[in-house]
C-alpha cells in the first residue's frame, strides 16, 4: 500500500542521473510535453542524439514515425538501429548504441514465425490478429509475438546483450531511454488478453473469454531495478483486473498501469527510482498504481479478489517506487470536507473494452462524493458464454486531492491514494 508523505514539493528534479521514460502506449505526435520532455533529458534541442532501437533486420514503421517527430518536430538527432539476434551481440552496434544520449525502444519489427509450440499452447503469440496501427501515434499495440520477439532478442534466457548492456550504459551516463512501460520490467511482462479473460483463465468458471490471457513470467528488459509489473492503455481498455491477476500469478505485490497518451519519467531507475507523471495539457489520464499484498492466497483460482489496494496519479503526482511514497503538487488540494457530489455513481460495465476509463471513472466519482463505497458491475452474457462480475470500491481508508483544470473551470483533476477493490464473479444470469 502507498502512504501519503506529508511533505508536498512542486517537482522533483529528473534532469540529473539515470532518466528512463514509461510511455503508456499511443503516444501521440503532438503530445508536447513528452516528447519535449524526452528531447531534454537526452540534452536538449540539437544536442540530443537519440537511437530508435527495433528488434528487425531494417527500417520499422514505428522507427521511422519516431525519427520523424524527433527531427522534424522537436529538434533532436535520431537514427534507427535495427538489432535483430545476430546483432544484438555485435561490438560495433553496442558501441553505436553507446554513443547516443538517449534511446527509444520500439516493439515494432518484422514478423518472425512462431515455432509448432508456441503456436499450439498460445503462450506466444495468443490472438495475433493484424491491426492497423493508427497514423498519429508511436507505442501503438503490436501483436504480442513482437513484444516477446524484442525480449528474447535484447535479453534472451534472461541475460543481458551486448546491445542491452550498451543501453544499459547511456542510463548510467545520464542519458534517456524511453518505450513502451510494459517491456521495461525486471517482472512478468504481459502479453494478451483483457481484464474478463484474466478474472476466468484457470478457474472453475466455465467461459469462453473474448481474448486468451497470457505473461511472460521471466520478465522483461529489467531497465528498472524494483519488483513491478507494468501494463499500459491501462484505463482506455479496462486492464485494471488483468494487471491484479498478473500480479497474483506471478507473485509479484505492486503493479503500475499507465494510461495511454501518458507517460511516467523514472529518474534514477537502476538506482532509486522515483517516478512523476507526465501528460499532455488538459489531460485527466494518468497512472493506476496496485498492491495486492493483501489479497488472501488462492484468490486467483477462486476469482475472488479481496482487500485490493489501489491509487490513481494524476500529472506532477510523484511517487518512490522502492518506499512506496507519493508526493503531490502545492496546487493540489485534499478533497475530505470538499467533495462536490452527493452520490457516487456505479458502472454497469466496469471492465468495459467499449466505454474507456469506466473504473477510472467509477473510483474518481467516489472519492468526490459524501459516499463511502460504490458497487459495479461487469455484465454477463451468453455468447460468448462469459459471467457478471461484482466489483466494490471502499474508500474509507483513501484520500484523494483535486485541482481545476487549466482553461476548464468546470472539470477537476483528482488523484487518490489507498482505495480498496473486492472484485468476484457472479453466476452468468445472476
Amino acid at each position: 500500500m502507498i502512504y501519503a508523505n506529508l511533505m508536498f514539493l512542486t517537482c522533483v528534479s529528473l534532469a540529473v542521473g539515470q532518466n528512463l521514460v514509461l510511455i503508456g502506449g499511443n503516444l501521440r505526435n503532438n503530445n508536447l510535453p513528452v516528447w519535449n520532455m524526452m528531447v531534454e533529458l537526452a540534452g536538449g534541442p540539437g544536442v540530443a542524439r537519440i537511437g530508435v532501437i527495433s528488434a528487425s533486420n531494417s527500417n520499422t514503421t514505428e522507427g521511422d514515425r519516431v525519427i520523424n517527430n524527433f527531427v522534424r518536430l522537436y529538434g533532436a538527432n535520431a537514427i534507427e538501429i535495427a538489432v535483430n539476434e545476430s546483432l544484438a551481440n555485435n561490438i560495433l552496434v553496442a558501441n553505436l548504441v553507446q554513443k547516443q544520449t538517449g534511446i527509444f525502444i520500439v516493439e515494432d519489427s518484422e514478423d518472425k514465425a512462431a515455432n509448432f509450440w508456441d503456436r499450439f499452447t498460445s503462450l506466444v503469440r495468443p490472438n495475433d490478429t493484424p491491426v492497423r496501427p493508427p497514423n498519429d501515434v508511436v507505442c501503438y499495440e503490436s501483436a504480442s509475438y513482437k513484444r516477446q520477439n524484442l525480449i528474447d532478442t535484447l535479453r534472451p534466457s534472461g541475460m543481458d546483450s551486448l546491445v542491452l548492456t550498451a543501453i544499459r550504459k547511456v542510463l548510467n551516463n545520464g542519458g534517456m531511454v524511453a518505450g513502451n512501460a510494459a517491456v521495461m520490467s525486471k517482472s512478468a511482462v504481459i502479453l494478451g488478453g483483457d481484464s474478463v479473460a484474466a478474472l476466468l483463465t484457470g478457474t472453475l468458471f466455465i467461459s469462453s473469454p473474448r481474448v486468451p490471457f497470457s505473461f511472460r513470467k521471466a520478465g522483461g528488459l529489467a531497465l528498472i531495478d524494483t519488483d513491478y509489473v507494468f501494463d499500459s492503455q491501462l484505463s482506455e481498455k479496462g486492464r485494471e483486473v488483468r494487471l491484479i491477476r498478473t500480479l497474483l500469478d506471478s507473485n509479484v505485490s505492486r503493479g503500475l498501469g499507465i494510461d495511454e497518451n501518458t507517460a511516467v519519467i523514472v529518474s534514477n531507475p537502476l538506482l532509486q527510482p522515483v517516478g512523476k507523471v507526465l501528460t499532455e495539457m488538459g489531460a485527466t489520464s494518468g497512472a493506476f498504481y496496485v498492491d495486492v499484498s493483501n489479497v488472501p492466497v488462492g484468490a486467483g483460482a477462486a476469482a475472488s479478489y479481496d482487500n485490493v489496494d489501489f491509487s490513481f496519479f494524476t500529472i506532477d503526482d510523484s511517487f518512490d517506487f522502492t518506499a512506496g511514497k507519493a508526493i503531490y503538487p502545492t496546487w493540489k488540494k485534499e478533497i475530505f470536507g470538499q467533495e462536490q457530489f452527493n452520490k457516487a455513481v456505479p458502472s454497469d460495465d466496469i471492465l468495459s473494452l467499449a466505454l474507456p476509463a469506466q473504473w477510472r471513472q467509477t473510483a474518481v466519482g467516489l472519492i468526490n462524493s459524501n459516499e463511502m463505497s460504490v458497487t459495479s458491475y461487469s455484465a454477463p452474457s451468453i455468447v460468448p458464454l462469459i459471467p457478471g462480475v461484482q466489483v466494490v470500491f471502499d474508500r474509507t481508508r483513501a484520500v484523494g486531492l483535486r485541482a481545476r483544470l487549466p482553461g476548464n473551470s468546470n472539470a477537476s483533476l483528482v488523484s487518490f491514494q489507498g482505495m480498496s477493490a473486492s472484485i468476484k464473479v457472479l453466476r452468468i444470469l445472476d
